[in-house]
């Protein structure tokens, strides 16, 4: 009734492509090199600069680039991207995402060795969601 959601995200020759009732995300990224990851990790949220922190430094890169998709797929379900900052959500940089923002469900796709993927879709009667209305934790 509503009409259909899509989005779509690429990494190189790979690329991600979802459709949903209700507003949907995705993103997918090469997992980033140890420096990459040393010098953007201050943007994100707090908890999540910790987790990073307690990780040892092999185990880093992937953690970031798994919170990094969760929490692009998410914005950009927002239809916002980046023009919200990053340190805003939490969305978890462990094995399995972190409860979303309220509204939202995300999750990991699997897509292979050296790259990370996620969707974010908004909950079912939560299409409304705006980028204002959003919690963030």
């Amino acid at each position: 009734g509503g009409g259909v959601h899509f989005s779509l995200s690429h990494s190189g020759s790979f690329a991600l492509l979802a459709f949903a009732a209700t507003p949907v995300g995705v993103d997918v990224e090469t997992v980033p090199s140890d420096d990459a990851v040393a010098d953007i990790a201050s943007v994100m949220h707090r908890v999540e600069i910790a987790e990073l922190g307690a990780l040892e430094p092999p185990e880093r890169p992937a953690a970031f680039a798994r919170a990094w998709v969760r929490k692009e797929a998410y914005l950009k379900g927002l239809g916002i991207g980046l023009g919200r900052d990053p340190s805003a959500d939490y969305v978890g940089t462990g094995e399995t995402p972190a409860a979303g923002p309220a509204g939202w469900s995300i999750a990991d796709v699997a897509v292979g060795e050296n790259r990370a993927a996620a969707v974010a879709v908004a909950d079912p009667g939560a299409a409304d969601i705006t980028p204002s209305a959003a919690t963030a934790h």
